[in-house]
């Protein structure tokens, strides 16, 4: 009973879709349908091509110009930790120097009063 409704549907399907392909391609109603159908599937696929395109442009401009940015970033970084290195070590040199200096008046005093 089963295999009979199986080949009956089927049937049935088969009938349907030959009727509608009979429908769209037998007559010119239907091949005008069937072209305009298919000309509005061009156009949506270009016009899908040209916006994924137009969107990868501007995807490509912003990563480079985050890129640029991100390298600005990193020389102006490493132009100020040179700056702050030099800075503390000038600091240091002048620190060293007053201890020197501190330590030769010290020295001085000590030999004056003995």
């Amino acid at each position: 009973m089963n295999t009979k409704n199986s080949i009956a549907t089927y049937a049935l399907v088969g009938l349907a879709a030959g009727t509608v392909a009979w429908l769209l391609l037998g007559t010119k109603e239907g091949r005008k349908q069937l072209d305009r159908a298919g000309e509005g599937i061009r156009e949506l696929t270009q016009s899908i091509r040209k916006s994924t395109k137009e969107g990868l442009n501007k995807a490509s401009k912003m990563a480079d110009r985050a890129t640029r940015e991100i390298n600005d970033l990193g020389a102006q970084a490493r132009s100020k930790g040179q700056s702050a290195i030099h800075k503390a070590d000038q600091l240091a040199k002048e620190g060293v120097d007053k201890a020197g200096d501190a330590v030769k008046t010290a020295q001085h005093k000590v030999q004056e009063e003995i």
